[in-house]
């Protein structure tokens, strides 16, 4: 890397990272000033409700009062229901202003507490006294009770006190949340400020480097077409020697079947020689043991049908992959057709092709939901179907009951056929081999060549998709395909080239 790049790629990263501890900085602040004014709100909210809490159990005993003054009076026992509940009322009161209180960490808290209760428990007291006194008739002595005022005088001088003390509390929190609100709003500012010169730095740097980006690009661009053309370039070359490779294919199979009619028309007629040449041994005047006659009558007896049963044989099977070879050639010159399929009812044509088969293998093959349809080539689909059945059919288990299942889905701009068997199943390390040309996997006590699945690979491939299998080896196995939803589209979009 050149050494100005380098220094600027090392100047913008030290910005980008200074920016990045600003950032977290103050974030970081804004949590601490954060959580400190919810602290300090909180506790002007046990403020107020100490001051609540005071203020009603003051309220409460002069409520009692007032309803001991109004029984007095009236000797109406209706005045009394206030006082009843009023010295329990205001006991929960003075404890819960004495918890907020100690909360906020006011020493003195516990003691004013203390007295004022005292005070308010005489003053119930007395409260008390007079109107059982009155109750009982002796309306004079209860007006020579006296003491109750300096009590009241001494409760509201406490919780004067108190209140003061919560007040000057509240005034100290409203104060510090105001400097914490300061000090995060400077913190803020200065974060804000130093982000800006970093950015107003990093900008004149990117300014100073625009020439030099704009030149690069235009290099990138360049070379962008250049390497371009040249995949264009190679492109054509793989086609051609593809196309190449196809012709020679289909001349090769076109030539080798020339021999091969010559070898099966003269192993016919060296047949029919050997079939004319048995009755002369035949005869009564040959029945001798010269041993050349035995060789020769063990010759035309044994050596040459045996002989003649390999030839055909191995004619038999060079002509199928002749046939193969130009099955495989005729199929790289046929471009993709795409229409709708019903995918549906192309298989169940093909079940239909194979029933013979299903029936000597006492097997079925089933559908399993609804196949989607979908926009491909339908002689393609046709041969990837009947392939991958006729395969499932062909390697299915004698220890159970054949079962081959169909299912289809569509996964975005894909469709998905799987067909699963409960066959002998594939090795998994002949997952990839077994769609290799001319291989086969496991036992070969079948017929065939190892064609089919080549032939289904490819034509996948040619229409997009990809074909892949899940085996154990042992207990089945399930062919996937997966193959584009519309061929069209996979065509416009240069994935299949057709």
């Amino acid at each position: 890397m050149p050494r100005p790049r380098r220094k600027v790629l090392s100047l913008t990263s030290a910005i980008v990272v200074a920016a990045s501890l600003i950032l977290v900085a103050i974030v970081y602040g804004a949590h601490l000033f954060s959580q400190k004014t919810g602290q300090l709100a909180s506790a002007a909210l046990d403020v107020s409700l100490a001051e609540l809490k005071l203020s009603r159990a003051f309220n409460i005993l002069l409520e009692a009062e007032s309803s001991q003054r109004g029984f007095l009076l009236t000797h109406d026992e209706a005045y009394l229901e206030p006082f009843k509940a009023a010295r329990d009322a205001m006991n929960s009161h003075l404890a819960g202003a004495e918890i907020q209180m100690k909360s906020l960490g006011m020493a003195t808290a516990p003691v004013a507490m203390a007295v004022l209760g005292n005070a308010a428990d005489q003053k119930f007291s007395e409260l008390e006294r007079t109107i059982s006194l009155v109750k009982q008739g002796q309306t004079i002595d209860a007006a020579t009770i006296n003491g109750g005022r300096d009590l009241m005088t001494q409760a509201r001088d406490i919780v004067i006190a108190q209140r003061a003390a919560l007040a000057a509390i509240r005034a100290d929190k409203i104060d510090q949340a105001q400097r914490s609100a300061e000090r995060l709003a400077l913190l803020t500012i200065l974060g804000v400020a130093a982000v800006v010169i970093l950015s107003l730095i990093a900008l004149a740097q990117f300014m100073s480097r625009s020439k030099e980006l704009q030149l690069a690009h235009e290099k990138l661009a360049t070379a962008k077409e250049a390497l371009e053309e040249r995949v264009r370039e190679r492109t054509r070359d793989l086609q051609t020697a593809n196309d190449e490779i196809q012709r020679y294919a289909y001349i090769v199979g076109h030539d080798l079947r020339a021999p091969l009619v010559n070898i099966i028309g003269f192993a016919r007629e060296l047949d029919m020689a050997a079939n004319a040449i048995m009755p002369l041994f035949a005869r009564q005047e040959l029945q001798r043991d010269d041993p050349a006659i035995v060789k020769a009558r063990r010759a035309i007896d044994e050596d040459i049908p045996e002989a003649l049963k390999f030839i055909q044989a191995s004619a038999t099977r060079m002509d199928s992959l002749i046939n193969a070879i130009l099955s495989v050639s005729r199929l790289g010159r046929l471009p993709p057709q795409p229409q709708s399929i019903d995918l549906a009812a192309l298989t169940m044509n093909c079940i239909a092709s194979l029933q013979h088969s299903l029936n000597e293998a006492d097997a079925s093959i089933s559908i399993e939901g609804r196949l989607p349809s979908f926009v491909s080539d339908a002689r393609a689909m046709e041969q990837i179907m009947t392939n991958l059945l006729d395969n499932a059919v062909k390697y299915l288990s004698s220890e159970r009951a054949g079962r081959v299942v169909v299912r289809g889905s569509r996964i975005g701009s894909q469709v998905r056929i799987e067909v699963e068997d409960n066959g002998r199943g594939v090795a998994p390390s002949d997952h990839e081999r077994i769609f290799d040309l001319f291989r086969r996997s496991g036992k070969q006590d079948r017929p065939g060549e190892g064609i089919g699945l080549a032939h289904v690979r490819r034509l996948v491939r040619r229409l997009g998709g990809d074909i892949s299998v899940r085996s154990d080896g042992k207990t089945g196995s399930v062919f996937s395909v997966m193959l584009p939803s519309d061929l069209r589209d996979a065509i416009s979009k240069g994935a299949v080239h057709g």
